[in-house]
C-alpha cells in the first residue's frame, strides 16, 4: 500500500514509479516530440541592444568655468549653473509614448527578406502574417488573443473637427500595444548607463530600428534639454540683428549729417549733431550689450546640449534570441516526466483507498 496511515510509503512509491518506466518513457518521449514541435513552431526574434553612457550635465559648468571667469570680468553673468532636468527614469515613458510608437511603426525600414523598404506595421500585419509559422502560431497558442481580438473590435470614432486629435483604430491600437514589447529602455540608477533595445522576426531591420530607436530618443532628450535654451538664443538673435540694423543706421544718419553740413559752423547745428552723437551712443550700448547676451545665450545651449557616448553599439544579431529551442524542449520534457509521475501517484492513492474501502 502507498499510503500508510496518513503518510505515504516512499518505499513503495519508489518501486511502484519503477514498475511504471514504461509509462514513463512513453509520457517523456511524447512530450519530447511536442517540444521539438511546439520548438519549430514558435515564431522567430531577434534581438539588438545598444549602451549609453550621457554625459553628467553636473560637470558641465566645470569645463566651462574658465569662460565663465573671462565673461565675469567683462561684466557679464553666464549663469551656468542652472540646467534643465529631465530624470532617466522618464526615458521609457517616452519610447512607450504613443506619438513616439507611431513614428517608429511607420518608419521605412529594410528586411533581408524583402528588396523594398517597408514599415514594421506593415510587415507585422501583412508580410510576416504569410509565413506558415505565423499562422500555426495565430491558431495554436495565439488562438485565444484571436478570437478576443474578432470579439471586441468597437467602430472606430470619427475624429473631431478643429482638434489635433489622434484617431486610432482597435486593430491598430492591438498592433502598437503588441509593438511596444518590441522596444524597451532600462536605465542604470547607479552607472547611469543607458540600454535601448528592440526585437523583430529580421535580424538587419531589428538592427536598424534598435539605430532609429537610439536615434529619436537622444533627439528627443536634447530638444527638451535645450528648448528654452534655444527659445531664448533665437530671441535674442532677432533682436540682436535688429540692435545691428539700427546702429548701422545711427552710423549712416550722424556721417551723412556731417557731410551736409561740413562748411557750417552755429549752436544749432552742434546741437542737433549732438543729438544724433547720443542716438548713435544708446544705440551701440544697446548693439554691445546684446552681443554679450548672444554669446551668453550660444555658450547656454552648448551647456545644456547633452552628449551620449555609446559604450556598445548596435549590431546586425547572428543568433537568435527566440525560441529558445533547448530549454522549450527541456521544458517539455520535465513537464511530461511531472504530469506522468503524478498519475502514478495519484492512481497508486486511488487503489490504496479503493482496498481501504473494500
Amino acid at each position: 500500500m502507498i499510503v500508510v496511515g496518513d503518510e505515504i510509503d516512499l518505499k513503495v512509491l519508489w518501486h511502484l514509479i519503477a514498475s511504471r518506466k514504461a509509462m514513463i518513457a512513453k509520457t517523456l518521449g511524447t512530450f519530447f516530440v511536442l517540444g521539438i514541435i511546439i520548438s519549430l513552431l514558435w515564431p522567430v526574434e531577434y534581438e539588438a541592444t545598444c549602451r549609453l553612457m550621457p554625459e553628467n550635465q553636473e560637470d558641465v559648468p566645470g569645463d566651462l568655468s574658465g569662460l565663465g571667469g573671462i565673461a565675469g570680468l567683462a561684466g557679464i553673468n553666464l549663469n551656468l549653473g542652472a540646467s534643465s532636468s529631465l530624470s532617466p527614469d522618464i526615458y521609457p515613458e517616452i519610447v512607450n509614448s504613443v506619438p513616439f510608437q507611431l513614428e517608429l511603426i511607420h518608419t521605412k525600414i529594410p528586411f533581408t527578406t524583402l528588396d523594398t523598404l517597408t514599415s514594421s506595421y506593415d510587415y507585422l500585419t501583412s508580410i510576416n502574417e504569410k509565413s506558415v509559422t505565423k499562422w500555426l502560431y495565430n491558431y495554436t497558442i495565439g488562438l485565444p488573443s484571436q478570437i478576443r481580438s474578432n470579439l471586441s473590435r468597437p467602430q472606430q470614432p470619427k475624429k473631431p473637427v478643429d482638434y489635433e486629435l489622434i484617431s486610432i483604430s482597435q486593430n491598430d491600437w492591438e498592433v502598437i500595444e503588441k509593438f511596444r514589447k518590441r522596444t524597451f529602455v532600462s536605465v542604470d540608477k547607479k552607472t547611469g548607463i543607458i540600454t535601448v533595445g528592440a526585437s523583430m522576426p529580421d535580424p538587419l531591420a531589428v538592427a536598424v530600428l534598435g539605430d532609429i530607436v537610439v536615434k529619436q530618443l537622444t533627439e528627443r532628450i536634447i530638444s527638451y534639454k535645450t528648448g528654452k535654451a534655444l527659445d531664448n538664443l533665437e530671441f535674442i538673435e532677432a533682436r540682436y540683428a535688429e540692435a545691428e540694423k539700427n546702429y548701422k543706421e545711427k552710423q549712416k544718419d550722424v556721417a551723412i549729417f556731417i557731410d551736409k553740413n561740413k562748411f557750417i559752423s552755429s549752436s544749432l547745428f552742434e546741437t542737433q549733431l549732438q543729438s544724433r552723437q547720443n542716438d548713435l551712443d544708446i544705440a551701440y550700448d544697446v548693439f554691445k550689450s546684446l552681443a554679450g547676451q548672444l554669446e551668453q545665450a550660444k555658450i547656454k545651449v552648448k551647456e545644456e546640449t547633452p552628449v551620449f557616448t555609446t559604450l556598445e553599439p548596435l549590431r546586425i544579431p547572428t543568433e537568435k534570441s527566440e525560441p529558445r529551442r533547448v530549454l522549450i524542449t527541456l521544458l517539455s520534457c520535465l513537464f511530461g516526466i511531472i504530469l506522468s509521475m503524478s498519475l502514478i501517484i495519484i492512481k497508486g492513492i486511488l487503489n490504496t483507498n479503493d482496498k481501504r474501502s473494500n
